[in-house]
């Protein structure tokens, strides 16, 4: 199933509360962590409570799609109850024994991108990236070889859904993509076999984001690779993430991230704990979903806790314009008196952009006459600008925006100055005409 670009909503278009609790049937926190995660990531819910995949999937057998779609609507339908969730959600994944939460994520997060491709063979490239899972969660790094040498670049560009990062030197998340981005020396034995040099010579090496996701997921490698043992110190991340220092094209402004939910693991090893997660509702309270246990918590007690996968969402341009916070800072989270406004927020984001017919609207509403417009200048000096460049990257790419020269004004004043020049000009050769007729050579009188 192809999905448009642009088409996900970022905010919940209901401001749902908290909904159901999850039975643990055995071991399986690990599941019940991951699938609350995923209920309470705005975008996927709202197209999965929109049923539009159940309308239009031709899987004869199982799909995941469909298998999430259900768990979502019947725990948000259901505020205060605990439900079983379905064994199909772990069809083909080992059950009933100690897992680990981020390969159940990804393991789900894969199936659901793999029901969305019809038939049974990958399209591959572009097609891929227009899936609905591709849309919400993906991405593209690059990662760049510069050889030192002959100054020749040779750029790779992979997929990503999640991104793990490496936290042994690192004490927060920051300082762990800092790390990731670092550009590494390649020498000696790792020299770089340049295709232009056709020879091993010095290089930098160095990985970026090339585009970003909607939705970030970022993982926190806990866990040894030859013990399982966990390492044992705190790491700290912020509520709002800024993207943009590691992007590999930089732009003017910050690329915002906010936390949404976070994915716990208590315990010492990977083979030993237990899983939990902290969620932010719709209605901008944030709960402890452990199993079937659900209770209100602050954005302190989300922040404070051993996260392993963290869920980030982008935010939109109206939101930054609406709801300004500084990255790091903790903004206040949603009270009763917001919940009103969610569908009005709601209608306002659809789409993130502005219609081009209301814009038209308001501009032949402000229309004036010559003389009133004479007028308003008289009184109102200096005149504001109407600034269409502020909203000029929000409106759609086939949008051609026709920009009121700057020299509008220079151009009037230097026609005014022509015209009474010719003016002047024209009385000078009547008068020398009439001379040359009477013989006389008249007076006159220059005005200013």
């Amino acid at each position: 199933q192809l999905a448009p670009r642009d088409k996900f909503l970022l905010t919940w278009k209901r401001p749902y509360g908290v909904g159901a609790g999850l039975r643990n049937m055995g071991n399986t926190c690990y599941m019940n962590a991951a699938l609350q995660c995923l209920t309470y990531t705005p975008p996927l819910a709202n197209y999965m409570l929109s049923q539009e995949h159940s309308q239009t999937c031709h899987h004869q057998e199982f799909c995941m799609l469909c298998s999430v779609q259900a768990h979502i609507t019947q725990v948000l339908h259901h505020l205060g109850h605990v439900i079983k969730p379905s064994h199909a959600l772990a069809a083909g994944f080992h059950t009933y024994k100690q897992e680990d939460a981020h390969e159940f994520l990804m393991f789900t997060v894969d199936a659901m991108k793999k029901a969305c491709l019809p038939g049974h063979k990958p399209l591959g490239g572009h097609s891929e990236d227009t899936t609905l899972i591709r849309q919400i969660c993906g991405g593209y790094r690059r990662s760049q070889i510069k050889c030192l040498h002959c100054h020749g670049i040779s750029d790779t560009f992979d997929p990503y859904l999640d991104i793990a990062l490496d936290i042994k030197g690192a004490q927060s998340v920051n300082q762990a993509l800092d790390h990731l981005v670092k550009p590494e020396h390649l020498d000696g034995e790792n020299a770089y076999h340049c295709s232009f040099c056709l020879k091993k010579v010095s290089a930098s090496k160095s990985l970026n984001f090339h585009t970003s996701s909607k939705v970030l997921i970022l993982i926190l490698k806990w866990f040894s690779d030859f013990t399982g043992n966990k390492i044992a110190k705190e790491v700290q991340y912020p509520e709002c993430l800024d993207m943009q220092p590691y992007m590999s094209q930089q732009k003017k402004g910050p690329l915002i991230y906010v936390l949404h939910a976070v994915l716990v693991h208590a315990g010492r090893s990977c083979q030993s704990g237990h899983y939990f997660c902290c969620v932010k509702a719709g209605n901008g309270q944030w709960y402890k979903m452990d199993d079937a246990k659900v209770t209100a918590c602050d954005i302190s007690s989300a922040l404070s806790q051993p996260a392993y996968v963290l869920f980030y969402i982008q935010k939109t341009e109206l939101e930054r314009d609406s709801r300004p916070a500084s990255v790091g800072q903790e903004p206040r989270a949603l009270g009763a008196e917001d919940t009103d406004m969610g569908a009005t927020q709601g209608e306002l984001e659809r789409g993130s952009c502005i219609k081009v017919p209301e814009l038209e609207e308001h501009l032949e509403k402000s229309t004036l006459s010559s003389d009133q417009w004479k007028c308003l200048q008289e009184q109102n000096r200096p005149k504001p600008e109407f600034n269409f460049r502020k909203i000029e990257s929000t409106l759609p790419s086939n949008v051609v925006g026709i920009h009121q020269s700057k020299y509008k004004s220079e151009m009037k004043k230097n026609h005014a100055e022509q015209d009474n020049y010719l003016l002047q000009k024209s009385a000078r050769d009547v008068t020398d005409q009439v001379s040359l007729n009477t013989g006389k050579v008249p007076s006159l009188e220059r005005r200013a």
